[in-house]
């Protein structure tokens, strides 16, 4: 049986703990208390975000794909900008963070290079005009054939 994956729902919680590292980075938050909560909340944003940008990359024929990209991008913007910001020496959590600070500027580069990426991969998507052909999704394709 395939796996049908959700992107909305993916992208939704992806968005939701790069914007959760976007907070960390702009508040005063005590390190002790969460400074191992938003280094997880980093590698799982790092995860998810290659996985679904894999996916969506992968497979031009996406019914929303255009949408996917879009809501990809600025995901992985916000979380290479959050990153970066925290691992800045001024940044109070730094210093919790500071063990993991080659591999969080690792990701910081990566999601604001993936973000550039994701955005001319847009642009190109809508020059070339396949943003405006008709695809049926697989559910419909389904339904159609089962009638």
């Amino acid at each position: 049986m395939p796996h049908v994956v959700h992107y909305q729902d993916d992208l939704f919680l992806i968005d939701s703990l790069a914007r959760f590292l976007a907070d960390a980075s702009r508040l005063d938050p005590d390190p002790d208390i969460v400074g191992d909560s938003v280094l997880s909340a980093a590698r799982s944003v790092d995860g998810a975000l290659r996985r679904t940008r894999d996916l969506v990359v992968s497979n031009p024929h996406l019914v929303d794909r255009l949408d996917y990209l879009r809501l990809l991008s600025r995901a992985a913007r916000t979380a290479g900008d959050a990153i970066a910001e925290l691992i800045r020496p001024q940044n109070p959590l730094s210093g919790a963070l500071s063990s993991s600070s080659d591999e969080l500027g690792r990701m910081a580069r990566a999601h604001q290079a993936a973000a550039d990426e994701l955005t001319d991969a847009l642009h190109t998507a809508l020059d070339d005009g396949s943003a405006g052909e008709d695809l049926v999704s697989g559910d419909e394709l389904s339904e159609l054939l089962r009638e």
